[in-house]
């Protein structure tokens, strides 16, 4: 009974992770259909115009002195909800560091604000 639950688990996942085309190598967020998708277990996707700025929470230390750093994303709607989703982050993605993110926000008209912890 527990590997039917744990195959059905798996097979939602892949699921909803299969109808997004720019998820591999995307690090802790994409964008597809105007939308800013989180890449989580499964993806959390959010409508630009739903967002009200995206908070990116890292450790400059980490990022100067580590090959690993913790990423927190938070996401604020404009009514007023949050998401938010921790990302480990390496410097092998295409947005690899908060930097990177930031600019790949802003280029899509989304505010940003750099929370260096």
């Amino acid at each position: 009974m527990a590997l039917i639950i744990v195959v059905i688990i798996l097979a939602v996942v892949i699921a909803a992770r299969s109808k997004y085309k720019n998820k591999s190598n995307a690090g802790a967020f994409f964008f597809e259909n105007n939308c800013l998708v989180l890449n989580t277990g499964i993806p959390y996707s959010i409508p630009f115009q739903q967002i009200e700025c995206v908070e990116l929470h890292y450790n400059s230390w980490e990022l100067e002195h580590k090959l690993s750093y913790g990423l927190w994303v938070r996401v604020i709607k404009k009514d007023g909800t949050a998401k938010k989703v921790f990302y480990k982050g390496y410097r092998t993605a295409r947005l690899a560091l908060p930097c990177d993110m930031k600019s790949a926000l802003e280029e899509n008209g989304l505010r940003v604000i750099m929370v260096d912890k």
